[in-house]
């Protein structure tokens, strides 16, 4: 024996609630497209922060290129750097000769092959104290330090970004036009997002600029004493 289904015709009220659904279905995928989007799209600074905070110590390698507006090649220069949230930043060179600056929130350190250190103080060397308060603002997590400082212009995609920094102060605005920081984004490093900056550029007045370029890096090893010495 066959069982008979009757097929009822449609009405207008069951062919409201069928287009209702369809446009409730378009409505969630577009929503799921979007948030798909969002997922894939670039970091905020703050999570760019957050991410470089995790790390109170980072050390790496760097390529020194300066540049003069009235010369077409660059001078370089080759060493070690040591960025440390809570004192400044060291960069140690070692090729072609070695030397050390240091530049810590209030001073800056130099020291020659031979060891001689000079401290200057940052009233005399606003661009590197400004490069100190700013890296170890943002290195911090310190968002307000860093927007107290400088006018911030930042942009990201899914794989990399850019800050740049342009002081407010006049003295520092008198040789220093804007620093600008690069860096690579990984969403997922170990279930934690991992930022790296790549590169710090000072982009003087007068088209001059010195610009560090960073790989290799590493994470958390703690200062030496021989370091801990510069911020003294």
């Amino acid at each position: 024996m066959k069982l008979l289904i009757e097929r009822k015709p449609r009405t207008a009220a069951g062919f409201f609630v069928l287009k209702a659904l369809f446009v409730f279905a378009a409505i969630f995928f577009a929503a799921e497209s979007l948030w798909a989007q969002a997922e894939g799209a670039g970091p905020s600074l703050e999570r760019v922060s957050a991410a470089l905070a995790k790390n109170k110590v980072t050390r790496g390698n760097f390529v020194l290129e300066r540049t003069a507006a009235n010369k077409s090649r660059a001078l370089k220069s080759s060493g070690e750097f040591v960025i440390a949230s809570d004192y400044g930043i060291i960069w140690k060179t070692e090729k072609p000769i070695k030397s050390v600056q240091a530049a810590a929130k209030n001073f800056t350190v130099a020291e020659t092959a031979s060891g001689k250190r000079t401290k200057i103080d940052g009233s005399q060397n606003p661009v590197y104290l400004q490069m100190a308060l700013l890296t170890s603002a943002l290195w911090s997590g310190d968002l307000e330090a860093v927007q107290a400082a400088a006018e911030i212009n930042f942009r990201s995609d899914e794989n990399s970004w850019t800050l740049e920094l342009f002081p407010k102060d006049q003295a520092v605005q008198m040789a220093l036009e804007k620093i600008v920081v690069e860096g690579s984004w990984k969403p997922a490093v170990a279930g934690q997002p991992l930022a790296a900056a790549t590169s710090l550029c000072l982009r003087l007045k007068g088209g001059n600029a010195a610009c560090y370029y960073m790989s290799g890096h590493k994470y958390d090893l703690p200062l030496t004493p021989a370091e801990l010495s510069y911020f003294d």
